[in-house]
């Protein structure tokens, strides 16, 4: 009996959800392109704006059918509550906030610039897709040229105490035997290390190649170091001090990385949109350069000087031309730095 009524159920359940879809897709069917003077047919007035069967039918079709369906259950209930919940509403508020004086505010210009930024972006970018598409051979030419891009060696990541004798190496093994923790290691080289550079990251050299490249511009690895390190796993440390040159060197292979080959099937679409967006930036900067050379003037930058940051990120009050911010003026003590941020 009980499997009866699961089943019941579950039939139910079905039914119901097919007549949800099956309303959401008639009222789509019902929504073809009407007649012309069907369209311009005023569906209602709100103030001085009207709504019509073609903007009904517009903003309809942008919804999903399952959203649709808690406007009503048949598509005429549908479609009277969407023109009196949602069009009507919005022109009413969007009324209410233009006699409200609303669209003065700095707040609310910044929010309509933004808007039509990204209306007149996403134009350039339609309009130049379908005038200039990206072809098959801008694609592999592209690819071609960046083959660095896509592909990449086997690498290794390597931290190293630099020191000036195998003895001082050998002291440091051992003690890294004791305590074999990231931590240990960091402080060690950070304390010990010739090496100020990687000293200031404890150690860390980061990915290495084959060749002995790394990210930090000017250092090269000798080759004994990666072939030392070749004989280890990830994780392990090399268990002897490795000659770097007149000095020696504790290292620790910490992990390795795949060599990366992405074939241009694979790449195909990314490069695509890559040169899609290039094509449309080199529209936006003949647009920029012709609206500019038309509508600006009376371009005075140097007025930006009236406005005083602190070395904290604060803004001062607007001062008037001629005068010395406060911390210029005679007897005021100096600017604190603004703070330096490293980036490696």
């Amino acid at each position: 009996m009980r499997a009866r009524t699961v089943k019941l159920s579950l039939a139910a359940a079905a039914i119901a959800a097919a007549i949800a879809a099956s309303t959401g897709l008639s009222l789509r069917a019902e929504a073809q392109p009407a007649a012309p003077a069907a369209a311009d047919a005023v569906v209602a007035r709100v103030g001085d704006k009207v709504i019509t069967a073609a903007e009904v039918e517009r903003r309809i079709a942008q919804i999903p059918p399952f959203q649709l369906q808690s406007f009503g259950r048949t598509p005429d209930e549908i479609r009277k509550s969407f023109v009196s919940q949602v069009l009507v509403r919005e022109l009413l508020l969007s009324q209410g906030a233009a006699a409200q004086r609303l669209t003065e505010r700095a707040d609310v210009q910044d929010r309509i610039r933004g808007v039509l930024r990204a209306a007149l972006l996403q134009r350039i970018q339609a309009e130049t897709a379908a005038s200039s598409p990206v072809t098959d051979e801008e694609v592999r030419a592209y690819y071609e040229a960046n083959r660095d891009r896509f592909s990449a060696p086997p690498m290794v990541a390597l931290w190293r105490v630099l020191v000036a004798t195998r003895e001082e190496a050998e002291a440091i093994l051992a003690e890294l035997k004791k305590d074999p923790s990231p931590q240990r290691f960091k402080d060690i080289a950070r304390e010990r290390s010739l090496d100020k550079a990687s000293s200031l990251r404890g150690g860390d050299l980061g990915f290495v190649a084959p060749d002995g490249s790394t990210a930090e511009p000017g250092l090269k690895l000798a080759p004994g170091l990666l072939e030392a390190a070749a004989r280890v796993k990830d994780g392990e440390l090399v268990p002897e001090p490795v000659p770097e040159g007149d000095r020696f060197a504790v290292l620790w292979r910490r992990q390795s990385r795949r060599p990366v080959s992405r074939s241009l099937d694979q790449e195909a679409p990314s490069i695509r949109q890559i040169l899609a967006h290039g094509k449309a930036e080199a529209q936006v900067k003949q647009l920029l350069e012709r609206l500019r050379a038309q509508d600006v003037s009376g371009h005075a930058p140097e007025l930006v000087d009236l406005i005083d940051i602190t070395s904290t990120g604060d803004l001062q009050p607007l001062r008037r031309p001629g005068t010395l911010a406060s911390s210029r003026r005679p007897g005021a003590p100096p600017p604190s730095p603004a703070p330096r941020h490293d980036m490696r």
